[in-house]
């Protein structure tokens, strides 16, 4: 009997004893939870910290609340933050988004001019493909009607002939961001003498020439390079190796005429006398849309003179195949007249007027290009 009172008794004192640690092990964890320092990772006990873990010591401390750093903020703080990038992105996009890939501009970018814009129409194709062509009957009934020609061949046949014997443009004309193409589009101006402008020109990575240009004896003021080469059946001449022959077809039998003359020489007259043959690498020739036309003479010359000169289509058509263009050798001399850089008499009456041209026009137009900035004029 005295036994079993001992051990009750024990049993007692033992179960006192497991809820005075239960207690003092809660008391423990309430008051050492970790004080954080602000703008550290660090945590430390309030033992460590020399703070006594007592209620009221817990209420009196006061700790600042730190700014959360912008990868802890809110959602809806986030999407405000990022639309206001956006749109500053759009406001003022920097040279990463640029069409192409010049340090400095693209022609291409339309957002710095609204002149140039309302011009510029990115979408035109410079030159005929083999196939896709995408002709505007409009604007082909009024190609049809510039010079006319005694053909019975229609437009698709005569392309049709003319790709048998000239390899279809593979060329992708279209800016990239990985690539900036500097173009000289160079004319037959006698400004160009003692212009000391060919080291330039040669810089480019294409250089643009027309009809019946001279670079020989020239090389000082006009280069010596060119990668393509302006011409028409009526001032046709032999194309160097490796230039690419770019004709400016003004009726349907400029392209009969460029398919005979580098295959069977049939072809002997336009409305005068041309040459039956030239040399010219038959892979590199390039044929301008005659859709293109249409569009030079509705945005840019803006039907002044009957159609453009071929000096304002070489300009129109480097701005759609060029990121940046540099324009030397156009206009008139001081006393206005019209004459050639390699002619000795530039009083010669030939040269007095420029034809079915709006010559005032067009310059005021190239000048107002370089106002813009998406041309360099070197006259």
């Amino acid at each position: 009997m005295l036994l079993r009172k001992k051990l009750c008794v024990a049993v007692v004192i033992a179960a006192i004893l497991i809820l005075m640690l239960a207690s003092q092990g809660i008391h423990k964890r309430h008051f050492q939870l970790p004080l954080a320092l602000p703008n550290s990772r660090t945590t430390i006990t309030s033992r460590e910290a020399g703070v006594r873990p007592t209620a009221s010591h817990a209420h009196q401390i006061h700790e600042p609340t730190p700014s959360p750093p912008k990868t802890l903020l809110s959602e809806a703080e986030d999407e405000i933050i990022k639309g206001e990038g956006e749109k500053q992105l759009i406001e003022k996009p920097d040279s990463s988004q640029r069409p192409c890939g010049c340090s400095e501009s693209c022609i291409s970018d339309l957002d710095g001019s609204k002149w140039f814009a309302q011009r510029y129409d990115p979408k035109q194709e410079p030159v005929l493909r083999y196939k896709n062509n995408k002709f505007d009957p409009e604007a082909l009934a009024w190609w049809l009607s510039l010079q006319r020609s005694r053909n019975d061949q229609t437009l698709e046949e005569m392309m049709s002939e003319m790709f048998k014997v000239i390899a279809p443009p593979t060329v992708d004309y279209r800016p990239l961001p990985s690539r900036c193409r500097s173009c000289a589009v160079v004319g037959n101006s006698g400004n160009l003498r003692q212009s000391a402008h060919g080291n330039l020109i040669n810089s480019h990575d294409t250089v643009i020439r027309m009809n019946k240009a001279v670079t020989r004896g020239f090389e000082n003021d006009v280069g010596n390079r060119t990668t393509h080469h302006f011409l028409y059946p009526e001032s046709a001449v032999d194309i160097e190796h490796g230039v690419s022959l770019v004709l400016l077809p003004f009726k349907l039998r400029d392209m009969e005429w460029v398919t005979s003359a580098l295959s069977t020489g049939q072809v002997k007259m336009t409305y005068m006398r041309v040459r039956e043959r030239i040399n010219a690498d038959k892979d590199k020739v390039l044929v301008v849309n005659p859709v293109f036309f249409k569009y030079v003479h509705d945005h840019w010359t803006e039907h002044h003179g009957r159609y453009p000169s071929t000096g304002m289509m070489a300009i129109v058509f480097a701005l759609h195949i060029c990121d940046q263009v540099s324009v030397f050798g156009y206009g008139a001399d001081q006393q206005g007249n019209w004459h050639h850089y390699w002619e000795d008499n530039r009083y010669a009456g030939a040269f007095r007027k420029t034809g079915v041209h709006s010559a005032d026009f067009e310059t005021e137009v190239i000048h107002q290009l370089a106002k813009e900035g998406k041309i360099s004029l070197h006259l």
